[in-house]
Formats: structure tokens, C-alpha cells, sequence
């Protein structure tokens, strides 16, 4: 498949509790060509594609101020790919603002990135709604979101990357309800990203079945 150039950056970050890790994902948003080429419309048929090119799990005991610090040096290193007029990809951050995200939150704010910060919060509940400038989304949607662009092969995953086959793992075996084992972090993080990309890439989210 040929795909275009990054469209959008998605950073996941999920942060820790307890005996858990951080851990922050970065997707990446382009178009592959789908297809055949359509000889009435002359023109090659596309369609969006989710590609996760890194995942880091940041060690226990991790100050929530060098996160932040970890999240910028992030920022300006995908910025960095990008040569002297060449237009750079919007970035968002996307993160658990519950517990200890509202401080890392506050701290992202105040490093002024020039980028989309998206504080979420999870909940048990069944719909996606507001709350004190933070978007509450159903655990169980994020969950079934990216599990349905796994099937689909609407997100891929760089098979290389150092916790891919965990991420895989956590993926299959992380509870919709809460609850963990033994560590859903990147399963989260990932999530976060990629629910987020199915906002701004409306065509990605899973059709709803008629009744």
C-alpha cells in the first residue's frame, strides 16, 4: 500500500496510579490508496489509516514534571522531521486528565506547546459528554474503539516497537469496566490517541448498525 504524508499526530498519554506505569503513544493520521483506480471518476479511491510508530512505557517512580519535560522534548522531535517549508502535522495531546492527569494538564498548559491539548476523563458510563472543560468517555468506547481498528486493519502497528506484543496483549485482555492484568497503561495510552483520531477523522469511526 502507498500512503500519503502524516496528516495529524496523536500523542496518548496515560498516567500512573499506584504500582502502574505512564505511558504515552504516538499515531499517526495518513490516507492509503484503496483499491482500484476508478476509471469513471479518474482518480485513485483512498481511504484514512492509523499508524502507531512509538510507544514508551515511562519508568515507576517518574516525577509528573519530568513526564511533561519527556511529553515537550516529544513534540519538538516530531517537529523536527520537518524541513524548512514543509507544513507540519497538527499535534494533539491526548490524556487522562483524572487524579494526577489534572496536574500534568496544568503543566502542559503552561509550556505554551502551540499544540491541541485534550484532557478526557473515563467513566463507567454510556455516553460521551462534558464535564468541567473535559471530555468524559465510556472506558467500554475506548476499548471497543480500538479493537475495532485493529480487526479492520484501520490502525496499524509498528511490529518493531519494544512493547508491541504487550501492547497486543493489554489490548485483548484489558477489562471495559476497570480493572487490569496485570497493566493496561499502553492499552490506555493507545486508546486515548486513537479514540481521539476517530473524532477528527469522522470516516474512521465504526458504522452504527440499524436496528
Amino acid at each position: 500500500m502507498r500512503y500519503s504524508a502524516i496528516l495529524d499526530y496523536f500523542i496518548g498519554l496515560d498516567l500512573a496510579r499506584a504500582r502502574d506505569y505512564s505511558a504515552v503513544a504516538v499515531v499517526g493520521l495518513c490516507t492509503e490508496n484503496h483499491g482500484g483506480f476508478d476509471r469513471v471518476r479518474y482518480c485513485q479511491p483512498t481511504r484514512p489509516v492509523l499508524y502507531l510508530g512509538s510507544l514508551r512505557r515511562i519508568p515507576l517512580g517518574t516525577e509528573y514534571l519530568k513526564v511533561v519535560n519527556k511529553i515537550t522534548r516529544l513534540v519538538e522531535q516530531l517537529r523536527a522531521q520537518y524541513g524548512y517549508g514543509q507544513p507540519v502535522p497538527r499535534i494533539h495531546i491526548v490524556l487522562d486528565s483524572a487524579g494526577p492527569g489534572h496536574v500534568v494538564l496544568e503543566l502542559l498548559r503552561a509550556e505554551k506547546l502551540g499544540v491541541n491539548i485534550v484532557p478526557i476523563l473515563m467513566t463507567a458510563g454510556n455516553d460521551v459528554g462534558h464535564s468541567s472543560g473535559r471530555t468524559t468517555v465510556p472506558r467500554k468506547d475506548l476499548v471497543s474503539n480500538i479493537r475495532y481498528l485493529l480487526e479492520t486493519e484501520l490502525l496499524r502497528i509498528n511490529g518493531k516497537l519494544a512493547h508491541a506484543h504487550i501492547l497486543e496483549r493489554e489490548i485483548a485482555s484489558v477489562r471495559p469496566r476497570g480493572g487490569q492484568y496485570p497493566h493496561d497503561d499502553l492499552a490506555i495510552a493507545a486508546s486515548l490517541a486513537t479514540w481521539y483520531a476517530t473524532r477528527v477523522r469522522r470516516d474512521l469511526i465504526r458504522p452504527t448498525r440499524a436496528a
